[in-house]
C-alpha cells in the first residue's frame, strides 16, 4: 500500500462523521451554481452554457457517489469487526471517531504503542483488499 493510498483510506475514517454534511455541501454547490445562472453570466463568462453546467454536475453526482461508497465500506468494515473482532471495533471507534491518543488507546484497551500500530496496520490494510475488491481502488504492482 502506497503512502497515498493510506492516507486516503485514513482521510475516510477520521471524517467518516462528516460525510453526510461534505455530501449536502456538495449538493448545496450544485443548487447554487443552477440558481446562479442567468444570461448576463453567459453572455460575459461564455463558458457557463447548459451543456457545461450538465458536465460540472456529472462530475459532482460522480463525487457524491464516491464518497457515499466509501462511507458504505467503512460501515461494512465497523459491522464485521463488531461481529467478528471487538479489539479492532474500538480501536477504530477511539482511534478514528473519538479520535483520542494513543496513550488513551493504551490506557482503556490495554495495547502497547506497537500493538496499536499492528492493529492500525492491518485495519487500514483490511480496508485496502476490500476497496481493490469493490473496484475503488487499483492495485499498484512494484
Amino acid at each position: 500500500m502506497t503512502p497515498e493510498t493510506f492516507r486516503k483510506i485514513e482521510y475516510y475514517l477520521y471524517n467518516y462523521d462528516y460525510i453526510d454534511i461534505k455530501i449536502a455541501n456538495i449538493r448545496a454547490e450544485i443548487s447554487d451554481s443552477e440558481y446562479n445562472q442567468n444570461y448576463t453570466k453567459y453572455i460575459k463568462n461564455k463558458s457557463s452554457s447548459l451543456e457545461d453546467q450538465v458536465i460540472k454536475n456529472i462530475g459532482i453526482e460522480q463525487r457524491i457517489y464516491k464518497i457515499k461508497k466509501w462511507k458504505n465500506l467503512i460501515t461494512f468494515v465497523l459491522r464485521k469487526y463488531k461481529l467478528t473482532n471487538l479489539e479492532y471495533y474500538h480501536f477504530m471507534n477511539l482511534k478514528y471517531f473519538s479520535k483520542v491518543s494513543p496513550y488513551t488507546i493504551q490506557k482503556k484497551l490495554n495495547l502497547s504503542l506497537k500493538e496499536q500500530k499492528d492493529i492500525q496496520a492491518k485495519i487500514l490494510q483490511y480496508i485496502f483488499f476490500v476497496a481493490i475488491k469493490k473496484g475503488m481502488l487499483k492495485e499498484v504492482n512494484y
